[in-house]
């Protein structure tokens, strides 16, 4: 039986291949995978029929925003850890092995958020990045913990009441929101790599910027308790 679901949300996006083969790599597979697709083409289909032999692969096609994509993975899932990662991502060989022991270790643990390095490095990457990581790091100080969706990981019981938004600094927001269920930590020895497309010319570089803008209002909004305001109450009673 698989103890992790890795849930990805795609859509036409070249580097899914790679990703796969990373978890293809992984010191441990006892995990299955959840790919949600939203394809013009349903361009994944052939990057899942190379891998579906060594690994559990699962893919639904619907046409819906990033968020909707998460839950309806959540929604899938059969095991009890779930993992977000998005198809532009590298992860680390022992990235499963590493994670199910860190929940298998904290009966309290809901929630787990990694450090994301750049996967090719020049100056405001590497500055970009460097402030992203120190963010996340110092938000589980002050009890408001910012996980990224790019890769972030939580007990599969959270869904049975919160869900995301399609909207940009969901994950801040949904993070930041679940902390009564249980505890969060920043799990500083597992390194995550993303793709730093965002950052590779000028005109791309100013499009981020304007898309983070909701993202660090979103966390202003937390550190003062306010983040409530933009939630929609999501309640749902447990059967």
């Amino acid at each position: 039986m698989q103890k992790m679901s890795f849930i990805i949300p795609h859509k036409d996006d070249p580097l899914l291949d790679r990703l796969l083969n990373s978890l293809n790599k992984q010191t441990c597979k006892d995990f299955e995978v959840i790919i949600v697709d939203s394809s013009d083409d349903n361009s994944c289909l052939k990057s899942v029929s190379e891998w579906n032999k060594s690994l559990k692969i699962e893919i639904i096609f619907a046409e819906c925003g990033r968020g909707t994509a998460r839950n309806i993975g959540a929604k899938l899932a059969k095991t009890d850890i779930l993992v977000f990662v998005d198809a532009d991502v590298v992860l680390p060989t022992n990235f499963a092995e590493s994670l199910i022991k860190m929940f298998t270790k904290n009966s309290g643990l809901v929630a787990v958020g990694f450090p994301i390095y750049p996967t090719k490095i020049n100056k405001i990457s590497r500055t970009f990045y460097r402030f992203l990581r120190f963010l996340d790091g110092f938000s589980y100080r002050y009890g408001r913990p910012r996980i990224p969706t790019t890769c972030a990981a939580y007990r599969s019981f959270v869904f049975q009441s919160r869900f995301f938004l399609d909207l940009i600094g969901e994950d801040v927001l949904f993070s930041a929101d679940i902390m009564k269920y249980g505890k969060a930590l920043f799990a500083k020895h597992i390194k995550v790599f993303e793709e730093p497309r965002r950052w590779n010319e000028g005109s791309q570089i100013l499009k981020s910027l304007w898309h983070y803008i909701p993202a660090f209002t979103a966390n202003f909004l937390i550190i003062f308790g306010l983040h409530k305001l933009m939630i929609p109450t999501q309640e749902i009673k447990r059967k």
